[in-house]
């Protein structure tokens, strides 16, 4: 399966997400990761073709709500997906595009 755009990954689906780029994430733009159930105990976040930092205000509100996230590049997030689901970690992976 092909999907265009940007993605958020689960385990059992993945689902379109209307992500406006790094710069532009907000806490709203994880609803559909936060709403989850279960929810995953780790979120890799692809900031697309190369790693950036998350700014701190966001990781707090996401850590507020019980979402851990750990950044990196999307083909490194796509990595690290697999081994952790292989792994039976509870993850997802929200991918901006490359």
């Amino acid at each position: 399966v092909v999907h265009e755009g940007a993605v958020i990954v689960f385990p059992d689906r993945t689902i379109a997400w209307d992500a406006p780029g790094f710069a532009g994430l907000t806490a709203d733009h994880f609803t559909a990761v936060l709403a989850a159930d279960p929810k995953p105990d780790v979120l890799l976040l692809g900031s697309g073709a190369r790693m950036q930092l998350l700014p701190s205000t966001l990781r707090k509100a996401l850590r507020e709500q019980g979402l851990v996230v750990d950044v990196m590049d999307s083909p490194a997030a796509c990595r690290t997906y697999n081994v952790l689901l292989a792994e039976g970690r509870r993850v997802a992976a929200a991918l901006l595009t490359v």
